[in-house]
């Protein structure tokens, strides 16, 4: 499976790298939920400049993150290779209609850093995940074995999660 592999290239980093290290990845009491996202720019960019506070994902089916992340997890931002994390503060999982997109167009587009365009493009979407931005952390880069097209992936689940996938 492409996540345990892809989860123990993750756990060596933080044996190698202080920074990858001071992420609590491993705690043995209670891990924390580990994610990749794959990420296009200029959002990168305004996430490590502070400017994002919101990471949104948009699904007409429902796939990870939908319900799949927890606040205190850790998401790590992939944009060639893994190059820096930050932590969700917050999650919600909505499913969408007119006026649920219109309200969050008119109440979340500056924390998503979303215009007119990325609303659109979104018409069609009948879910969302709004994960709350924290802790934004630069990492020493490291690519991963992750060759497909997915632009989410879930590493490992959070320990108090009941849908826990053990992948260690």
């Amino acid at each position: 499976m492409i996540e345990t592999r892809i989860l123990t290239e993750i756990l060596q980093a933080t044996e190698k790298w202080d920074d990858w290290g001071s992420l609590g990845l491993i705690d043995d009491d209670e891990p924390c939920g580990v994610h990749v996202a794959v990420m296009v720019e200029p959002f990168l960019g305004y996430i490590l400049k502070g400017r994002k506070t919101i990471e949104s994902r948009f699904s007409k089916p429902l796939i990870a993150p939908h319900q799949r992340i927890a606040e205190g997890d850790v998401v790590l931002l992939k944009a060639g290779p893994v190059r820096a994390s930050f932590r969700a503060s917050s999650v919600e999982f909505l499913e969408l209609d007119d006026t649920e997109r219109a309200r969050l167009a008119r109440d979340s587009s500056d924390a998503i850093c979303a215009d007119e365009a990325f609303w659109q493009a979104r018409e069609n979407k009948q879910y969302a995940t709004l994960i709350g931005i924290s802790e934004v952390r630069h990492l020493t880069p490291i690519r991963i074995s992750k060759n497909d097209r997915r632009r989410w992936l879930v590493l490992r689940e959070a320990a108090h999660d009941s849908r826990q996938l053990s992948l260690l």
